[in-house]
């Protein structure tokens, strides 16, 4: 994670933060990468194909009362579409089993914005079978409303020639009787009365011919504008576009599923690979490990087998050949080899105390390493075994065994041992002793500082002490107080931020020096593309 130190806001992520992020975290993002394809290749396989065929229908007026002409009501009429009497009617047609109620459910029906084309829609798992259907909802459809608006006009005929029938007889039946009353008044004789009441009632009778007339020839105009009408209009309705075959399944395509999938997967894998990255507290980075400590990075070593993370394996100063991570293991010592040469050149630093923020973090390994780094190019070095709690050092050089030492002189019970080790040239190691009751008290004693200017004006060129982790006891702060510096040793998997911000703290109010830093267990790469330099001297 980035360390920031003092900004008056938060950083804003840059590119490299989220190539890093994704660098670190591949294997979250190839997981969940892979889980997005396979839950697309799922959902792909799992999935029943749909086919949707759709017609097009155009509704067109329909005769209404006094020869007038009413336009589609849209809602009315997707009703009717959509009815069961209609899907009982497409049922019947295409002879099939499936009822008029299942049938409905996978009709839709939709009129285009503005206009009167209404689009039936008709969903199937067989891509024949929906554009059929379609189809036949469609011409049902246009036919019940055809045959409605050609009622209307066959109504409209019919009733019109049965009135014209009955006027005509009832003219029929008026001229008998003008006929019968004509006849009367000519065998009145001059009877002025019965003249007078016979004209009578031939006038009301000739107004009643008249009437009926003009009935009948109303009636006649009516009949010959709906049989014209009938013969020149056009349809109520009409199928625009046949339903055919869909051209492929309904939604996305499988290939585009699986592609939606590979980089939704993908982009989650990224996302969470950054909070990731955002969350993690670990001093991964020596650009953090810096800020945290307020000092250099003196080396990076790279993470280690199992068979070199304990014992006598360990000491990877001590092997040749090997691996190249083993190689750059070693490179990396060197490296801090020469940065402590510096220190002691430039600035007189000898003794130096290695710690670590907490237990298990690889301060005994590196302190051992870099003593025998410095014995091998030729410095005499003495190495103090200062963790009187729990003592490393005597079992990486297998020098186990119960004699007097570092504890037994600083309680006044042994005079100071310094023993050679076996096989290492210009190599000394100060046993812890005993383990003691009080070795906080034992290494803040003057005793402590006597050992170290005793081993200085002796022929000693580097004194490299190892003493248990800041934040674990005192000890370490205690003894800094008489070395030139601390090397504080840092795991890049474990140790946090902000450990690193309380050891520099306790170190800064102890008033000791801080060295630099040593990163432990960095993740080690093989060199790529663009990085020539590693490839050559990884390898040598």
């Amino acid at each position: 994670m980035m360390y920031q130190t003092g900004t008056s806001g938060p950083e804003a992520a840059r590119l490299e933060d989220y190539l890093r992020a994704v660098q670190r975290h591949k294997w979250v993002v190839m997981a969940l990468t892979a889980l997005g394809l396979a839950a697309a290749l799922l959902y792909t396989t799992a999935r029943t194909d749909t086919y949707t065929s759709t017609a097009t229908v155009l509704l067109r007026p329909t005769p209404g009362a006094a020869n007038t002409q009413v336009l589609p009501n849209l809602e009315k009429e997707r009703e009717v579409l959509a009815s069961t009497r209609t899907a009982e009617a497409v049922q019947a047609q295409l002879v099939t089993a499936a009822t008029p109620t299942e049938l409905l459910k996978k009709l839709d029906v939709e009129f285009r914005p503005d206009s009167d084309v209404m689009q039936v829609s008709f969903t199937s798992t067989d891509q024949a079978a929906a554009a059929v259907t379609a189809q036949a909802f469609a011409d049902i459809y246009v036919t019940q409303r055809e045959n409605s608006a050609t009622a209307f006009y066959q109504t409209t005929i019919t009733t019109s020639t049965e009135q014209k029938d009955a006027a005509t007889k009832a003219q029929g039946e008026l001229s008998t009787q003008i006929d019968n009353l004509q006849n009367e008044r000519a065998k009145a004789n001059g009877n002025a009365q019965a003249i007078a009441t016979i004209d009578t009632q031939l006038n009301d009778l000739r107004s009643q011919l008249s009437t009926l007339g003009t009935t009948a020839r109303n009636l006649d105009n009516v009949i010959g504008d709906a049989q014209r009408t009938l013969a020149t209009r056009s349809p109520a309705a009409e199928v625009l576009r046949q339903a055919s075959p869909a051209d492929g399944p309904d939604g996305l395509p499988s290939l585009l599923l699986l592609l939606g999938g590979l980089l939704g997967g993908l982009l989650a894998g990224v996302v969470t690979a950054f909070l990731l990255e955002r969350l993690d507290t670990t001093a991964r980075d020596s650009e953090d490990v810096a800020l945290a400590l307020g000092a250099t990075v003196m080396g990076n070593v790279p993470t280690l087998g199992m068979g070199n993370r304990g014992g006598t394996g360990s000491l990877i100063m001590l092997t040749t050949g090997g691996s190249a991570r083993i190689g750059a293991a070693r490179e990396a010592f060197r490296r801090l080899r020469s940065s402590t040469q510096f220190l002691n050149s430039s600035s007189g630093v000898s003794s130096i105390i290695v710690t670590s923020a907490n237990p298990a973090e690889g301060k005994s390994l590196t302190s051992s390493n870099l003593a025998i780094a410095l014995a091998q190019n030729g410095s005499r070095c003495v190495l103090v075994s200062a963790d009187l709690r729990r003592p490393t050092l005597e079992k990486l050089f297998g020098m186990e065994g119960p004699r007097p030492g570092l504890s037994e002189y600083l309680a006044h019970a042994a005079e100071l041992n310094a023993e050679k080790v076996p096989g290492i040239d210009n190599l000394w190691l100060i046993r812890s002793g005993a383990p003691p009751n009080n070795p906080g008290e034992l290494l803040n004693s003057d005793r402590f500082e006597q050992m170290v200017k005793e081993l200085e004006r002796e022929d000693v060129e580097y004194i490299v002490i190892d003493t248990p982790p800041v934040l674990s006891t005192a000890d370490a702060l205690s003894a800094a107080r008489y070395v030139d510096g601390v090397i504080v040793v840092v795991d890049t998997e474990r140790t946090e931020t902000s450990d690193l911000l309380q050891v520099r703290a306790d170190l800064e109010r102890t008033g000791a020096k801080l060295l630099g830093a040593v990163m432990n267990r960095q993740k080690y790469e093989r060199g790529k593309l663009l990085q020539r330099d590693r490839y050559a001297y990884t390898r040598v």
